[in-house]
């Protein structure tokens, strides 16, 4: 009995061996097949030939870029980051074979990629399809576009430390090249000092009543960080408490409108499917990317902006069908002389404040509502070009 269990355990020895021995095979084979020598182009594929200008461009497209501009072409997204960290790691690519240096990277997926970066018009098909994925990752909760198409106007709120603004657009009809057209636009002091939290849901009460109905709202994503221990955390010392309580109270207020009854409030996390959500949280410094008073990571003032639009859009709705304007019409703003004189009377620091409230809904309009290429290429840096 002894003998036939050495046996099987002989002959068990032996198939686990022929296995690995064969799997080591299949490997190395596998990894000769896709390893690209000087003269392995023509063996993966027979019709792969660059010329010295094509050579230059995929380099010159490869070692300028960023991680969003190659996402644009046919690569995946965890190539992509691997090709990054090589290029920070090691330098400019010098060669197209250098790139296979790059774990992950074989003569298929070279050819791919190299192809998609050498044809433009599927590069730019493809970088519009990213773009308006990169779009729903603008606001949170994402919208749908049966309600999206269903708004009509829309008011956003902008929350300072003391005080807020909104500012509330309405919509051109679907289908008709007439501006949007701002109807409301005003700032109010919600405290002067800091005050008991009774004291402050009277104040955020009595703001919610004075701001304008809107089929949704927008407020601008809060800052956030992670709870610590240690109480000198400058960051955590950075969030003003009252400014964030102020924030959730409006938030809470403003979706609460859209409730039918108070029977529509669940205990639970149940979500009544009748109720839809009507606010929305915008992406922070997204406004100020695409209007363009970004510096760093500060914000500069938003006044000058708005003082341009307003002397550029005055009689937008005068222009002519033939205009080469017209087709943009949708994308500006009609403002009506009481808010002018509204906003001219105002002190600076509310002018700033009334500015970034228009600037935000206006950002939600264009990257939201009118999906425009051209604002969302803006501020995912997708419009820029490699010359």
């Amino acid at each position: 009995m002894l003998k036939n269990m050495q046996c099987l355990r002989t002959r068990a020895l032996n198939v686990l061996r022929s296995a690995v021995s064969t799997a080591t095979k299949g490997n190395l084979e596998n990894i000769d097949e896709t390893k690209l020598t000087p003269d392995g182009a023509s063996k993966a594929n027979q019709n792969v030939k660059y010329t010295d200008e094509e050579k230059e461009k995929i380099l010159k497209i490869i070692n300028n870029g960023n991680i969003d501009d190659l996402l644009s072409y046919d690569i995946s997204k965890v190539r992509a980051n691997k090709l990054i960290s090589w290029l920070k790691q090691n330098g400019a690519l010098k060669d197209l074979n250098d790139i296979l240096n790059i774990e992950g990277f074989g003569a298929k997926s070279v050819i791919k990629f190299y192809q998609s970066l050498l044809n433009e018009k599927d590069a730019e098909m493809r970088k519009s399809k990213y773009s308006l994925k990169l779009s729903k990752s603008f606001i949170t909760p994402k919208m749908d576009i049966i309600q999206r198409l269903n708004i009509k106007s829309c008011v956003a709120v902008r929350i300072g430390i003391n005080h807020l603004a909104w500012a509330r657009l309405e919509l051109p009809p679907v289908g008709t090249e007439t501006p949007t057209v701002l109807t409301h636009w005003q700032q109010h002091d919600v405290v002067e000092k800091k005050l008991h939290l009774s004291e402050l849901v009277q104040r955020c009460l009595y703001a919610n009543h004075l701001i304008p109905t809107g089929d949704c709202y927008i407020l601008e994503n809060p800052p956030s960080v992670q709870a610590s221990n240690k109480p000198s955390n400058v960051e955590q010392k950075n969030v003003n408490i009252q400014k964030a309580q102020i924030i959730a109270m409006m938030g809470l207020a403003l979706a609460l409108r859209n409730q039918l009854n108070w029977g529509d409030v669940r205990s639970d996390d149940s979500k009544n499917p009748l109720t839809l959500t009507n606010v929305f949280y915008m992406r922070r410094f997204l406004s100020a990317r695409l209007f363009n008073y970004l510096v760093g990571t500060e914000r500069v003032s938003s006044e000058k902006t708005v003082i341009n639009m307003m002397r550029t859009y005055y009689n937008v709705d005068e222009l002519h069908r033939d205009s080469k304007d017209f087709l943009t019409i949708r994308n500006n703003v009609q403002f009506p002389a009481d808010l002018r004189e509204m906003f001219s009377s105002a002190s600076p620091s509310n002018r700033d404040l009334l500015s970034q409230a228009l600037l935000l809904n206006l950002t939600f309009v264009r990257l939201i509502l009118f999906e425009d290429k051209e604002s969302i290429a803006t501020v995912t840096g997708l419009n820029r070009k490699v010359s």
